[in-house]
């Protein structure tokens, strides 16, 4: 059967989502997409910025919005196999967004580290083909350690044991929900994103015969 002709890659800030797609991108051809630089671009600010100034929320909106057009979603049932639920997705695709709509094209994308907080994000991506990179998150926090362009102001807290264990936190609540999203788990550590790739292919190969 081939590959499917979208990717996700999911995963916690530094596990390498964006080397790897591009890596992925590379061998396969598929036009490679990731999530936040395409949100920075259109809404000409950083992501960091859009998060002190609008807030959270604000941003996984956003997020959401750009998913739901990359997998040509337009409402919850049709996430749900024809389950009723309450909530509809709707994205706007005259808004901002509109050129993500109806890509026919095969794609790899590079998804935002806290996609999977949204129940129906995860519900989408399983949908779909997404593949967490699970590493451990001591070294990636070392990865990231100082980084100060990432989203949550707290990479700015001076102590830098509160700062990881604050890192170690978010990653034990995150840790299950990506599981939970992905069809295929590919363990990063110490491996080159050409490595990796290459595994996941394997495992998409074989997920797809």
């Amino acid at each position: 059967m081939g590959l499917p002709n979208r990717i996700f890659l999911i995963g916690y800030m530094g596990s390498g989502k964006t080397s790897v797609s591009k890596t992925l991108s590379a061998i396969t051809g598929f036009r490679c997409i990731d999530m936040d630089e395409e949100i920075e671009k259109i809404e000409g600010t950083p992501i960091r910025k859009i998060f002190i100034k609008y807030g959270e929320h604000e941003f996984r909106n956003k997020e959401a919005e750009l998913l739901d057009l990359l997998c040509n979603v337009t409402s919850a049932a049709d996430v749900m196999a024809g389950e009723i639920i309450g909530t509809q997705k709707i994205p706007a695709k005259a808004g901002k967004y509109s050129a993500f709509a109806d890509i026919n094209e095969p794609i790899i994308v590079s998804c935002g580290g806290g996609i999977i907080l949204d129940d129906l994000n995860r519900i989408i991506l399983r949908n779909q083909c997404a593949v967490f990179l699970e590493a451990d998150p001591e070294l990636l926090f070392r990865r990231v350690n100082g980084d100060t362009n990432r989203p949550y102001a707290y990479m700015d807290i001076p102590d830098e044991n509160e700062r990881r264990m604050r890192f170690l936190e978010l990653y034990k609540k995150r840790a299950s929900l990506y599981r939970e999203a992905a069809s295929v788990i590919t363990q990063t550590d110490g491996k080159s994103p050409e490595t990796i790739a290459k595994e996941i292919l394997y495992q998409l190969n074989r997920l797809n015969r």
